[in-house]
């Protein structure tokens, strides 16, 4: 299914990277302060990118927190900001 209105397809995919950083416990001043905003920036791409937008929807409905996933194309710098 694609989205009929661009203006909104961003906003959704913003939420749901804001979402899955809250999730896996990260702020988004410490993605920003890790490199002067590059890593935030990509992966804001590859968030817009993804091809997994259901998957992850499905496990953020079912999770309060935990680890960065594997269908996640910021699970790799998600778990490096974590340390």
């Amino acid at each position: 299914m694609t989205d009929q209105r661009p203006d909104l397809a961003d906003f959704h995919r913003q939420v749901l990277m804001e979402d899955m950083m809250e999730t896996v416990g990260v702020a988004h001043f410490d993605v920003v302060d890790l490199d002067g905003g590059k890593s935030y920036v990509r992966a804001r791409v590859n968030c817009h990118a993804c091809r997994s937008k259901d998957e992850c929807r499905k496990w953020l409905a079912g999770n309060a927190e935990g680890e960065p996933q594997s269908f996640c194309p910021n699970a790799n710098l998600f778990q490096v900001v974590k340390g």
